[in-house]
């Protein structure tokens, strides 16, 4: 005990110990799930002029007379997933309105939807995340 009396300023003490708890809390609430980095959907599975999503991988995919087209389904706004109404994306947090194109309608989101970039390879649809 002498020598962490003689070795540790208080100051240095203050700050470990307003420092610790937080990084305690950090390590615990961030989660320790592997994501997958390639999601490989066949094109048969999504039908034409429908949304697909995926939930989980934070994605919606499009299959529109113009072709596939691959969004984030995460709301600009806080990031809440998006469910499709109406052939519209709808926040259920705070109301955005995007449409299916990505475009915002309604606030309080202000940026579009991210566009993901996918490849078609032997009639499935590969989305590298």
């Amino acid at each position: 005990m002498e020598f962490l009396k003689k070795n540790i300023k208080r100051r240095n003490l203050l700050k470990l110990l307003w420092v610790a708890p937080f990084a305690l809390l950090y390590n615990y609430l961030t989660p320790k799930v592997k994501k997958d980095k390639v999601i490989t959907i066949p094109v048969k599975s999504i039908p034409y002029d429908s949304v697909y999503l995926i939930k989980d991988k934070q994605i919606g995919i499009l299959n529109r007379e113009n072709g596939i087209t691959v969004l984030s389904i995460a709301c600009t706004h806080l990031g809440c997933i998006l469910n499709v109404e109406n052939d519209k994306f709808i926040c259920p947090c705070h109301g955005s309105m995007f449409e299916l194109n990505g475009s915002v309608i309604k606030g309080p989101a202000l940026k579009p939807l991210k566009h993901i970039k996918y490849t078609i390879e032997n009639n499935n649809i590969i989305i590298n995340l």
